[in-house]
C-alpha cells in the first residue's frame, strides 16, 4: 500500500515532467529537456531506498535513476533579476581518479554535530567551471570549502552556516573542449553519494529497475509483484501506465504511451521492530501486572483457605476438648451408678450427669446456628426495631443473677435500627452474658446506645490486647481467669457472624477499668 502510494506520486511527477515536451501523439519532441526535468526531481525518486525508471511505450528507456552520478545545480539563464536553475548529472569516476572520487565522496558525506555557532558544519562543493552535454555536466575544476554553523533551530539543529571560498582544495578534470559545449562559470554539487545507495543490493535493483523484459512482462500483471530476498526481506516491483491508463490490445497485452517502473526493498523487521517492541513491552508490562494481580489475590485466597483450615482445626480440637471433660464427667457417674458405688450419690451423680449432657446440648446447639447463620439459605427478617427495648429485655432476663452477684446494671439512650429482631437480641444476649461471666461481684454493667452504635462496658480484667481479635473466632478465650465452664464459647462467634450479615462493625477494646464492647450501625433517616 505505501509503495503503492509512493509509486502513484512518483507517476504524477513523471507526467508533470515530460508533458510539456511531447506533442499531441504523446511523441517526444525534446528528449534532453525531459531527462533534464526528470534529474531535478531525482532526489524525490530515489526516497526510501527507491529506483526508478521511465520507459516509451515501445519500451526504450529514458531515464533511470543512478547514484554513481552526482546531482548538479547552475543557473542556466537569466530574464533580469530572475534566475532560472538547470539540472545535470556529473559522472566523478569519468574525471576523477578513483582515490580523488573517494575523497570528494569523504568531504561531501561529512556529518559533524556542531554545538554552537562556528563549529564545524559540512564541506561545501563548488563547481569552479564546467561544460554542458546535453543532461550531463563536465567539470573543470572542483573545489571544496568547509562552512561552519551560524544559527540553531529550537532542536538544536543548524539552520545555516556559513565559510569563505577558496582554492585550498582542489580537483582538475583537465578537459579539453574540443566540441564546442557550452561553459558556465558556477554551479552546485547538490546530492552527495550515500554509501548505502551504492550498495549491492541497491545496484541489483537498479538493474531491475531497467530490465526491458521484466517490464513487458510486469504489463501483463497489472499490479505490484513481490519476492522474499532474505529472511524478512522483500523486494517490490511496481509499473505504472501513463496518466494511470492502459489500452488494452488484447487479453495478454496491454499498451501505454509511457511507463513508470518503481522498485523497492523492504525490511519488514526493520519497519515494524519499533511498533512490535512498544506492542511486546507493553504486552510485557500487562501480563507482569495481570499476573501480580492474580497471584496476590491466589496468594490472599490461599491464605483465606489456610486460615479457614486452621480455624476449623483449631475449632475441631476445641469442640473435642469441650466436649470431652462433659463426657469423661457423665462416663465416671455412670460407671459409678452402674457399679452402685456410694449409693448415697446417686442423686448427685444423676443431677451432674443431667448437668452435663445440657451443656453439651448447648455446644452443639450453638455449633449447629453457627451453621445456619453461615448458610445461604438463611432469610433475614428486616424491621424497625428499638435498641433500648431489646436492651431492657435482655437486663430483665438476667436481673436475679445480677442481683446475686451484686452487679449494677445501668442503660442510657436509645436507637431504632434496620434489623432482624430475633438475631439482633441473640447479639444483645451473647455481649451481656459476656459481661456478666466475666465481671466480679460487686462490679457494674453498663449498656449506652448512641445515634450510630451500641457499647456495653464491664468493669473487671483486661482482654490481654495480643487477644482482642481472637476473642471473635468459635472457642476462643482471652485467657483461664475470663473463661466461664458452663459456656460454649460461641457466642461471641455468633454475634460475630450475625453483626457481619447486618453489614455492621463491631469490636471490642480495653478501658481504664474494664473491657467495652461494641458494633455500629447505620441509623434510620
Amino acid at each position: 500500500m505505501e509503495l503503492g502510494a509512493h509509486a502513484l506520486h512518483l507517476n504524477n511527477n513523471v507526467e508533470s515532467a515530460i508533458k510539456d515536451y511531447i506533442d499531441s501523439n504523446n511523441q517526444v519532441t525534446d528528449i534532453v529537456k525531459i531527462k533534464k526535468e526528470l534529474i531535478k526531481k531525482s532526489t524525490l525518486f530515489t526516497a526510501l531506498g527507491t529506483e526508478m525508471a521511465v520507459f516509451t511505450g515501445d519500451y526504450k528507456l529514458l531515464f533511470n535513476t543512478n547514484n554513481d552520478y552526482w546531482l548538479c545545480s547552475y543557473t542556466e539563464h537569466k530574464v533580469g533579476s530572475t534566475h532560472y536553475t538547470g539540472y545535470g548529472y556529473l559522472n566523478p569516476k569519468e574525471w576523477f581518479s578513483e582515490e580523488e572520487v573517494t575523497a570528494l565522496e569523504n568531504y561531501l558525506n561529512a556529518n559533524p554535530k556542531p554545538k554552537k555557532t562556528g563549529d564545524f558544519h559540512r564541506y561545501f562543493a563548488d563547481l569552479k567551471g564546467f561544460w554542458v552535454d546535453n543532461e550531463m555536466i563536465i567539470p573543470d575544476k572542483i573545489t571544496v570549502n568547509p562552512m561552519y554553523a551560524d544559527t540553531f533551530d529550537e532542536e538544536g539543529n543548524v539552520v545555516s552556516s556559513r565559510g569563505v571560498h577558496t582554492d585550498d582544495i582542489v580537483y582538475t578534470s583537465n578537459y579539453e573542449n574540443t566540441r564546442n559545449l557550452p561553459y558556465f562559470e558556477h554551479g552546485n554539487i547538490q546530492t552527495p553519494t550515500n554509501g548505502n545507495r551504492n550498495s549491492e543490493k541497491q545496484i541489483e535493483l537498479r538493474h531491475m529497475v531497467i530490465d526491458q523484459e521484466k517490464l513487458k512482462e510486469s504489463t501483463k500483471l497489472i499490479g505490484p509483484s513481490s519476492e522474499r530476498t532474505d529472511f524478512l526481506t522483500y523486494r517490490y516491483y511496481l509499473a505504472l501506465p501513463y496518466q494511470n491508463t492502459i489500452k488494452v490490445i488484447d487479453e495478454e497485452n496491454y499498451y501505454s504511451d509511457f511507463w513508470t517502473v518503481i522498485t523497492r526493498d523492504i525490511n519488514i523487521w526493520g519497519r515494524c521492530s519499533a511498533t512490535l517492541a512498544f506492542v511486546w513491552i507493553s504486552c510485557l508490562i500487562a501480563f507482569i501486572i495481570v499476573a501480580s494481580i492474580l497471584s496476590k489475590q491466589t496468594y490472599k485466597t490461599y491464605q483465606e483457605r489456610e486460615e479457614l483450615e486452621k480455624q476449623r482445626q483449631e475449632m475441631t480440637h476445641d469442640l473435642a476438648h469441650d466436649l470431652k471433660t462433659p463426657l469423661s464427667i457423665i462416663s465416671g457417674y455412670a460407671q459409678n451408678l452402674q457399679e452402685n458405688i456410694h449409693t448415697e450419690k446417686r442423686e448427685y451423680y444423676a443431677s451432674h450427669i443431667q448437668a452435663n449432657v445440657g451443656r453439651m446440648d448447648k455446644i452443639i446447639r450453638g455449633m449447629l446456628e453457627m451453621t445456619r447463620l453461615e448458610s445461604d439459605s438463611l432469610q433475614i427478617r428486616f424491621e424497625d426495631i428499638s435498641l433500648g427495648k431489646a436492651s431492657n429485655e435482655i437486663i430483665n432476663r438476667y436481673r436475679q443473677i445480677c442481683h446475686e452477684k451484686s452487679i449494677t446494671v445501668c442503660l442510657e439512650g436509645d436507637a431504632v435500627v434496620k434489623a432482624d429482631y430475633s438475631l439482633m437480641l441473640r447479639v444483645i444476649d451473647n455481649f451481656f452474658i459476656n459481661a456478666l461471666d466475666n465481671t466480679p461481684e460487686g462490679g457494674s454493667i453498663s449498656i449506652r446506645i448512641l445515634d450510630d452504635a451500641f457499647e456495653i462496658h464491664n468493669s473487671g480484667s483486661h482482654v490481654p490486647e495480643d487477644k482482642i481479635n481472637e476473642i471473635w473466632l468459635p472457642f476462643k478465650k482471652a485467657d483461664l481467669s475470663r473463661s466461664n465452664p458452663k459456656g460454649t464459647g460461641l457466642g461471641l462467634s455468633i454475634s460475630r457472624t450475625i453483626l457481619e450479615l447486618h453489614e455492621f462493625s463491631y469490636g471490642a477494646e480495653n478501658s481504664n477499668d474494664g473491657v467495652v464492647f461494641w458494633f455500629k450501625f447505620r441509623e434510620e433517616i
